[in-house]
């Protein structure tokens, strides 16, 4: 057992689903190859598939077996879905941000430019619809079952060569992302480049792009892309928070019993709190060590911030004017979900505390 499942066990949430969940069915165990997005290395890979593995063998003693296959074993992260759909695998635990092309609808399940951020975030996913739409769309455009299984909180912004700062510094800025980020990056006036986060660091390195946003400040640490550029730019509003699914071939799915179903289920909510919290205490570790270290950090003015949020919105709603008129109702559908919950989020709150102060800045 990991010491990462040895933490979840102590929650009370935790405590309380495993007790809720009672004995086992007596049908026979069930086994799917899940291939996954990230390298075996990768923090994404290390937090979310094997502690999710376990948790699922744990919760339904033994009766569903995940495999999980880092990126490249059984198909290339961009590549994941296809594997389900194609037959190669049977599940698929990936961010949505890499099938934003095939829907954009997508970018809402993933992360979003502007978008939320991980309480608002974790609270539609599980509470405010989010996780009914995601199953619902998955069902009548990929016939698979999915479920959101694993968050993880705010991204740096990008490792850079350039001190990005102001809206002018964006000007024909080659920048790596993925998704709808570049197009949002495009309306700012940059030039978005996407690739696959393997290969970050070399281009970084290399000085094939000018700069890169990849994961959070624990993510970036470990993949050393604070050795390849001088600049650590923040706070990462095109990555407020992001979830991962689960996706299944919707009849495996049906094959099991509610009850099982059920125990599925809560192992991927228990994921979603757990991912969540490891994350934020490994980025404030890696955080701490990157201020102290030989990058300048370099904190985005407000209007960037703010015209990447008005951009992010542009953007969904083009793409909801397009599906309307091609008969796609989806991204409408799940864009009026998200931003309802989003505005009385931001209206509602005000009443709250606020725990961390801006850094300084290099001028």
């Amino acid at each position: 057992m990991t010491g990462f499942t040895k933490w979840h066990k102590a929650t009370p949430v935790a405590a309380a689903i495993l007790l809720l969940a009672g004995p086992a069915s007596a049908q026979d165990p069930v086994t799917w190859r899940m291939t996954h997005a990230f390298a075996e290395t990768s923090t994404f890979y290390q937090l979310f598939a094997l502690p999710f593995a376990e948790r699922v063998a744990q919760l339904t003693d033994g009766q569903v077996v995940i495999q999980p296959y880092p990126a490249g074993v059984i198909a290339p992260s961009f590549e994941a879905y296809d594997a389900v759909l194609d037959g190669a695998a049977d599940a698929v635990q990936s961010s949505a941000v890499n099938i934003v092309n095939r829907d954009p609808a997508n970018a809402l399940f993933s992360t979003f430019p502007g978008g939320m951020g991980p309480e608002a975030l974790w609270q539609w996913m599980w509470y405010g619809g989010g996780r009914e739409l995601l199953a619902e769309h998955r069902r009548e455009t990929m016939d698979l079952h999915a479920l959101p299984c694993g968050m993880g909180a705010t991204e740096l912004f990008a490792q850079s060569h350039k001190p990005l700062k102001t809206l002018a510094d964006f000007q024909g800025v080659k920048f790596r992302t993925v998704g709808s980020f570049a197009d949002v990056l495009t309306a700012i006036g940059a030039a978005p480049t996407v690739v696959p986060g393997d290969e970050v660091y070399t281009m970084l390195e290399r000085g094939a792009i000018d700069a890169a946003e990849w994961g959070s400040p624990s993510e970036n640490l470990k993949a050393g892309l604070h050795e390849t550029a001088k600049y650590i730019i923040y706070p990462g509003v095109h990555t407020n928070a992001f979830f991962q699914e689960f996706a299944v071939r919707a009849e495996l799915w049906d094959a099991l019993s509610p009850e099982l179903q059920g125990k599925v289920t809560a192992a991927c909510e228990l994921s979603s709190m757990d991912t969540l919290a490891a994350f934020d205490a490994l980025d404030r570790k890696a955080w701490a060590e990157l201020k102290q270290g030989n990058n300048e950090i370099v904190r985005l003015d407000d209007e960037v911030v703010e015209r990447i949020r008005e951009e992010g919105r542009k953007w969904i709603y083009a793409r909801a004017d397009e599906g309307d008129a091609s008969g796609n109702p989806w991204v409408r559908k799940v864009a009026e979900s998200y931003f309802a919950f989003y505005d009385d989020w931001i209206g509602n709150t005000s009443f709250r505390a606020v725990d961390h102060r801006a850094e300084p800045s290099a001028d």
